[in-house]
């Protein structure tokens, strides 16, 4: 238990600070001081400062902040999605549901959301629900390959046997059999959610430039590595591994105690 907290310390930590983010900011996070630009790390500007004299610190917690309620939210919102996908494909024309599924995978998904958002204004809410567009088919996969394994097992048989309704062997009997395995592709889903708001907006074209994410820091690595300024591009990279790290422990931790690692 105690190599638990250990590993999960960094993580627990994270999201304490991104949670009292409004509280530990020094500074107005869009306020800009030219005189001050690309101030390195000092008493004042404890990460130092961007192009624009904003400071680092306080921008670096509110986008720790963003990016998690998207990569959660975005993460729930997948899993909610495959669920629902496959309960309906249940429901009638099972063989039809799957062929779109497999469609679904097929698609250049990541190449299709950049090319939509070059014509749609972005928020929040929108970037979490485009990201949970792009990973839901892929959760639906895996699930419903543990559904048709649970298929021949004698519980299921016997919830036909007595009647049940494909709605009632769905949500009482199928997925909570299945929760260990929903919350660890909920785990890494948050992850590769991080990763991708991180990259589109690393290349402009994720939330406005007025809502900081880790992914907006990063993109600032153009300007900063002509002049020096080290830690624009040091301290939010550092964020994000210190994020990645503890979840991937996390997930594959699960995964050996729940015995799901195949």
């Amino acid at each position: 238990m105690f190599k638990f907290f250990i590993y999960l310390s960094p993580l627990i930590a994270l999201f304490i600070l991104a949670l009292l983010a409004p509280f530990l900011a020094s500074f107005d996070i869009l306020s800009i001081h030219l005189q001050n630009a690309y101030q390195s790390p000092s008493r004042i500007y404890i990460l130092g400062t961007d192009f624009l004299g904003r400071d680092l610190y306080s921008r670096l917690l509110f986008a720790l902040r963003n990016s998690l309620i998207i990569g959660v939210f975005s993460s729930f919102l997948s899993i909610c999605f495959a669920i629902f996908y496959l309960f309906l494909a249940r429901l009638f024309f099972y063989a039809f549901w799957m062929r779109i599924l497999d469609l679904f995978l097929a698609l250049p998904a990541f190449l299709l959301l950049m090319f939509f958002q070059n014509f749609i204004s972005i928020n929040m809410l929108l970037m979490s629900v485009l990201i949970a567009l792009l990973h839901w088919c892929f959760i639906a996969r895996i699930i419903e390959s543990e559904l048709k394994k649970m298929q021949s097992l004698e519980f299921y048989k016997a919830s036909i046997v007595l009647g049940r309704t494909p709605l009632k062997i769905f949500l009482k009997d199928l997925l909570p059999a299945l929760k260990s395995l929903i919350f660890i592709l909920f785990v890494f889903n948050i992850i590769h959610a991080i990763a991708t708001e991180s990259t589109l907006s690393f290349f402009g074209l994720g939330v406005g430039f007025e809502i900081p994410t880790l992914g907006i820091l990063l993109n600032d690595f153009s300007k900063a590595v002509f002049v020096g300024a080290w830690w624009i591009i040091f301290f939010p990279l550092l964020t994000l591994i210190l994020l990645f790290l503890p979840l991937l422990w996390l997930g594959n931790f699960l995964q050996d105690r729940w015995g799901l690692r195949s």
